[in-house]
């Protein structure tokens, strides 16, 4: 018997589900021991006993047997239902957990692992998890109990005979822990490739248009190709290792049965023991080994769960910078009223501390309902500014304070509910166009969602859909063009309708035309609001009440667009043509 203690700490708040069926599983192996007793008094009646038990008729024995027969029937569907849905409560638990940790590693975790592999443990890895909990351990706990009782009987009989079946049982529990460790190993292998081939597959449907457009179809074809190989072959190699020990395990059934059975017909025949325990002891053998052959089965099946759950406990394990985003927070929420300033007051930020600082000893102010842009070249700090507001990840040296609070893991969500924030890699989720505009206030009405469709500029556009607002987006909102996908996001923010706003290069993807109407839309949605923005274009920068000039993850220049252009040579420089072809030109 394997007993695995991650499995065991997973299915921890759910014992009573357990145990419930680990007992049916008894029950189950309790009849089919009580039939094959049940035979026994046939053949014994047969022999011309003429009362066995309470049993006087052979008819009667076989009214029980078709009782217990018909009671296994109802047991094994009882049985079938409950241990499903404990598996099902199990993985569900599991997943919240995996999802809840996810969350608190943040983009930190997620931008470094592939997105397959970590899909692969949420979803498939757990599944694997199933058969552990409705095959494996069941049968195992019912057969080892069964062995020991039928054992103990066995003694009363002929100890020779109960030492040969107790030989058979030992090697029948014991193999799959001699073997785990080579099983693992291989297990390991083939989930590994598993995770590989996974991504791989979904890296080329998620960048199908891309490879369509430099025709590497047939390269990336070849990569997958490859790929499924070695996944064959890590599983024909876990395969080899299996049948191996199932071998074994066969082997140790033909001891524990075969020569148990032959030991006693030995002890019959030397006078050792006598002929009417012999029949019974034959049965006995039989109903104890019965179970046991069910269970080399059950092990096969529940020991990818083993594997896999080093997997799962190595992602509720994994460290990093972790979020201070409360996963259980729901968007919208009620939230104070803010009247206060945002300060960063010596900020230093490193994502990993082989690789430096990001931020070194960063200092400015955003004065309660004004608009401060954050302007620099690519990996100046600018974007890792706006995450450390939005509660991404925590600041280890210096702080954040907003309205008066510092940010950290206990006002964490109390602020976030403050904050509404338009990334430059808006994410639209599979749905309709309503559903993903509600992610702002899910529980905002029809007339709302509408009308921050109209403050963004997208309403026209939703209605001309031939299902309006239940239209449904394709993965990633693929339908529809960067400009419309980023102006639903800002739907999302002029819903939310919070205090603070983050803008991360909100017009990045929008032309000439749309985004002059946007811009008028970002000035109303900033209205009276403590705006933070991240941009590069002059028409976007120019209307802030401060610029941060940032460089090399310091602060170079603080300033308006007017006081940066007269004592600022940076900004100027960074500006470039914008300045000689116009505001709202240039990149």
């Amino acid at each position: 018997m394997f007993i695995n203690r991650h499995l065991i700490a997973f299915g921890r708040g759910h014992g009573v589900m357990i145990t419930r069926t680990c007992l049916l599983q008894l029950l189950l192996t309790a009849f089919g021991t009580m039939i094959s007793l049940g035979i026994a008094f046939v053949v014994r009646m047969l022999q011309g006993e003429q009362q066995l038990l309470f049993f006087t008729r052979i008819w009667q024995i076989f009214l029980a047997i078709a009782l217990l027969l018909a009671g296994r029937f109802v047991l094994a569907k009882w049985k079938a239902v409950l241990s499903e849905r404990c598996s099902m409560e199990i993985k569900a638990s599991l997943r919240e957990r995996l999802l809840r940790k996810l969350f608190s590693l943040g983009p930190a975790y997620t931008g470094r692992e592939r997105t397959g592999s970590i899909a692969a443990t949420v979803s498939t890895k757990t599944e694997y998890l199933n058969e552990y909990y409705t095959a494996y351990l069941p049968s195992a706990v019912s057969a080892l109990l069964n062995a020991l009782v039928l054992i103990f009987v066995l003694m009363r009989l002929d100890s020779l005979t109960a030492w040969t079946c107790v030989v058979g049982c030992v090697g029948m529990t014991g193999c799959p822990m001699l073997f785990y460790f080579l099983m693992r190993k291989w297990g390991e292998w083939e989930m590994q490739m598993h995770s590989e081939y996974y991504s791989d597959c979904l890296d080329s449907v998620q960048g199908m248009p891309t490879l369509k457009a430099f025709n590497a179809n047939a390269r990336q074809r070849e990569k997958i190709h490859v790929k499924g190989g070695e996944l064959r072959r890590a599983v024909m190699a876990q395969l080899r290792i299996t049948m191996l020990e199932n071998v074994v395990l066969q082997f140790f059934i033909g001891v524990g049965s075969a020569v148990s059975i032959a030991v006693a017909a030995w002890q019959c025949a030397a006078g050792r023991m006598a002929q009417s325990s012999l029949v019974y002891a034959l049965f006995l053998i039989g109903a104890c080994f019965a179970p046991m052959s069910t269970l080399i089965n059950a092990w096969h099946l529940g020991y990818r769960g083993v594997v896999a759950s080093y997997s799962i406990v190595e992602l509720l394990h994994a460290k990093g910078k972790l979020s201070l985003s409360s996963p259980g927070a729901e968007a919208g929420s009620t939230a104070s009223v803010f009247d206060g300033d945002i300060r960063f007051d010596h900020v230093s930020f490193a994502y990993d501390p082989k690789d430096g600082d990001v931020l070194r000893d960063v200092s400015f102010t955003v004065p309660h309902g004004t608009t401060t842009a954050l302007v620099g070249m690519s990996g100046s700090g600018k974007s890792t500014i706006a995450h450390l507001l939005a509660g991404f990840y925590p600041v280890e040296n210096g702080t954040v304070t907003v309205g008066g609070k510092e940010l950290n893991a206990k006002t964490v969500a109390g602020i976030q509910d403050q904050i509404a924030a338009v990334w430059q890699d808006c994410r639209l989720f599979y749905g309709t166009v309503e559903e993903n505009i509600l992610v702002g206030r899910p529980g905002a009405g029809h007339e709302a969602v509408e009308q921050a469709a109209r403050e963004a500029s997208i309403h026209d556009f939703i209605v001309s859909l031939p299902e309006g607002y239940q239209t449904r987006l394709g993965e990633g909102g693929a339908r529809f063009s960067g400009g419309e996908r980023q102006r639903i996001a800002l739907a999302r923010a002029f819903l939310r309708d919070a205090p603070i706003v983050i803008l991360d290069e909100a017009t990045s993807s929008l032309d000439r035309r749309n985004e002059m109407a946007i811009q008028q839309s970002l000035l109303k949605l900033s209205l009276g609001k403590t705006a933070l923005v991240i941009a590069h274009r002059l028409a976007t920068i120019r209307a802030a009440d401060q610029i941060v000039l940032m460089e090399n993850g310091r602060i170079a220049d603080i300033g308006t667009h007017e006081q940066l252009l007269e004592h600022s040579p940076r900004y100027r420089l960074l500006m470039g043509t914008q300045l000689t072809g116009g505001a709202g030109n240039g990149a």
